[in-house]
C-alpha cells in the first residue's frame, strides 16, 4: 500500500514539474518577443541618429565648399578663411568618427583628400544602376492605409466627447483631414504632454505616427508606432499601428524588421483584418 502511494505521489510530482516547465517556457518566449520588440524600436531610433548625422555632414561640406571657392576667389590669401575651412573639416571628421561609432552605420565613402565636399548626399543614389547588376528588389503591393476612415469616425466622435484635451484633440484631427501634417503632430504631441492619462492619448499617438509616415518620417513613425503598440499591446489601434510600422520599414527598405513586425501583428491579432493584409505583405516580400 506504501508503495503504490509513493508511485502516485511521484507521478503527481512529475506532472506538477512538467506543468511548471511548460509555463516557464511560455513566459521565456514571451518576454524574447517582448525584448525584440524593444530591439526593434532601439534600432530605429539609431537609424534616426545616423541620419541626422548624414545631414550634419552634408551641411559642413556644402559650407567647407563655399569658403573654398571664397577663398579662391579672393586670391587665396585670407588665412582667416583658410583656418575656418580647417576647422569646418576637422568637425567633419569627428561627425564622421561619431557615425562610425554608431550601430548598424556605414561611414560615408571617403572622397580625395581636397574635396571633402565631392561624396553625394546622403540618401541619393546613384544615377544608374551598375551594369550586370542585380535588380532591386520590387515594392509588395500597396496596401491603402486605414487612417482616413478612422480619422472620420473620431472627428464624429470628438464632437461629443467630454475627454480631458478633447479641444487640441479636435485641433490635429482637423488639421490632419486638411492634409496639415506638421500641425497635426504638433497638436497631438500637445495633448499627450498635457494629458498623458487622457483616453485621447492613444489615438493621438496612432494619428501622429501617420502624420510622420505621410510627410516621409519613417524612422519618426516607426518609433511612434512601436511605442503606441508598447503602451496599449490591445488597444484599437495596435493592429493598425503594427501594418504601418511594417510599411515603413518597407520605405525605409528594411524588409527583415518588415516581416518581424508583420508576424508579430498576425501571432497578436490573429483573425483581423490587419493580420489578413499582413499575410499578404508576408507572402510579397518572400516573392522578392
Amino acid at each position: 500500500m506504501r508503495k503504490t502511494n509513493w508511485s502516485i505521489g511521484a507521478v503527481a510530482a512529475l506532472a506538477a514539474a512538467f506543468a511548471l516547465a511548460g509555463c516557464a517556457e511560455q513566459g521565456d518566449v514571451q518576454q524574447l518577443n517582448q525584448n525584440e520588440f524593444t530591439l526593434r524600436g532601439m534600432i530605429a531610433s539609431d537609424r534616426q541618429q545616423i541620419n541626422s548625422l548624414k545631414q550634419q555632414i552634408q551641411r559642413q561640406n556644402d559650407q567647407i565648399e563655399e569658403f573654398k571657392h571664397g577663398a579662391a576667389g579672393a586670391g587665396g590669401v585670407a588665412s582667416s578663411m583658410n583656418d575656418r575651412v580647417a576647422s569646418l573639416e576637422a568637425e567633419v571628421k569627428a561627425l564622421q568618427a561619431g557615425m562610425a561609432a554608431t550601430p548598424g552605420a556605414a561611414p560615408p565613402p571617403a572622397g580625395p583628400a581636397d574635396s571633402v565636399g565631392a561624396a553625394p548626399a546622403p540618401g541619393m543614389a546613384s544615377a544608374e544602376a551598375p551594369s550586370g547588376g542585380p535588380a532591386p528588389p520590387a515594392a509588395p503591393a500597396a496596401i491603402a492605409p486605414t487612417w482616413p476612415s478612422e480619422l472620420d469616425q473620431e472627428i464624429a466622435d470628438a464632437k461629443t466627447s467630454n475627454e480631458p484635451g478633447v479641444k487640441i484633440y479636435r485641433e490635429g484631427l482637423d488639421a490632419m483631414k486638411a492634409a496639415r501634417y506638421p500641425l497635426a503632430v504638433t497638436r497631438f504631441t500637445k495633448l499627450q504632454h498635457a494629458y498623458p492619462k487622457s483616453a485621447l492619448s492613444e489615438p493621438a499617438e496612432y494619428f501622429a505616427a501617420n502624420a510622420l509616415f505621410e510627410t516621409g518620417g519613417y524612422d519618426q513613425a516607426i518609433l511612434q508606432f512601436n511605442d503606441l503598440v508598447m503602451r496599449f499591446p490591445k488597444g484599437k489601434y495596435a493592429g493598425a499601428a503594427l501594418l504601418r510600422e511594417a510599411q515603413a520599414f518597407v520605405k525605409l527598405n528594411d524588409r527583415i524588421d518588415a516581416r518581424l513586425t508583420l508576424q508579430k501583428l498576425v501571432a497578436d491579432h490573429a483573425g483581423t483584418p490587419e493580420a489578413e493584409a499582413a499575410n499578404t505583405m508576408m507572402k510579397d516580400l518572400a516573392n522578392d
